[in-house]
């Protein structure tokens, strides 16, 4: 008993000692992370994963969430430092929430605007539907060459358990103040007055997603509905399509943005959403309780692969607008 009590200790102790180290790391960070400010800074705000309303994160598995609170944050943030030359968008993200993502790409557009500098989007292995929403409304868009990007498009789904709950006996009583209250319950199936509501909000949603890629990219809506269809491109594809600007890499994008706003030799490039040492705590000690679950997580089947994907998408319900 004594043996058990020493272990529980010698761990419990352990944690909070690396939980401290971890609040005096991210501390000393916040205070010294920029060092002396130099004239020849570029800010780097990344949009990683999913894109959803709140704050940025990641879930237990250590998958990235974009947070569009977080987002503009720190676009507003580069707008305001005058040591800050230019605005690097850094896009790997499959799409997300339509208001996470138009609030963010307002933003961009707000910086833009106010502070006259340059924007430049620089997409990963992903930038689709709202990643690329968010990309074109940047001055200019650099893409790998192998990027998925495109996906121009809105989409709404939910779930209808109807023949699982009758399989099963399971009825659902519903008092509401309205026909439309219960739209989206998963106990039934939609009317046609509900599909025709919901169908003229994702038509709408659609019509604001079409307008930026008109306004971003200087095309004509005949042409943007023509690529417009929910595709997705690879980022040579898209180049020719004139959805994107430049092939390459980060760091050829950084160059070319660089040379851009007549920096001189390395830019400083600040992270605005870099990571604090806290966070990388946290999540290291996630990936290591994965990978010691291991197989039990790969085999548990539908379930639990149900659970991790929503889990992907913070404040995912039966019923969301999806850019």
């Amino acid at each position: 008993m004594k043996k058990n009590h020493f272990f529980l200790y010698l761990f419990g102790g352990a944690f909070v000692i690396l939980f401290l180290v971890g609040v005096l790391a991210s501390l000393m960070a916040g205070n010294f992370g920029d060092g002396i400010k130099s004239k020849e800074r570029i800010a780097v705000v990344e949009v990683k994963g999913f894109i959803t309303g709140g704050e940025s994160g990641s879930n237990i598995f250590g998958e990235k969430f974009a947070g569009s609170d977080t987002l503009m944050r720190y676009i507003r943030k580069a707008a305001a430092d005058t040591s800050i030359k230019a605005l690097l968008l850094h896009i790997n993200s499959p799409g997300g929430s339509v208001s996470a993502t138009e609030a963010v790409y307002r933003e961009v557009l707000r910086f833009k605007e106010k502070t006259g500098k340059p924007v430049l989007a620089v997409m990963e292995d992903v930038a689709a539907s709202g990643g690329y929403y968010i990309a074109v409304g940047a001055d200019e868009i650099y893409a790998n060459p192998a990027t998925v990007t495109g996906s121009i498009g809105v989409i709404m789904q939910f779930r209808n358990y109807q023949e699982l709950y009758d399989k099963y006996g399971i009825k659902i009583e519903t008092i509401k103040s309205g026909k439309y209250k219960d739209i989206g319950n998963p106990a039934r199936g939609l009317t046609k007055d509900e599909r025709e509501l919901l169908q003229t909000l994702v038509d709408q949603m659609y019509e604001r997603f079409v307008k930026a890629v008109m306004e971003g990219r200087g095309m004509s809506k005949e042409e943007v509905l023509k690529l417009a269809q929910g595709q997705i491109y690879s980022g040579i594809q898209a180049q020719e399509l004139n959805l994107v600007d430049h092939l390459g890499n980060f760091y050829d994008a950084v160059d070319y943005l660089a040379k851009k706003v007549g920096i001189k030799g390395e830019p400083v490039l600040v992270y605005y959403t870099k990571p604090s040492p806290l966070e990388r705590l946290f999540s290291g000690l996630a990936k290591a309780i994965i990978s010691v679950l291991g197989e039990s997580v790969n085999d548990a089947g539908p379930g639990m692969m149900l659970i991790e994907k929503s889990l992907q998408m913070p404040g995912a319900g039966n019923l969301q607008l999806i850019y």
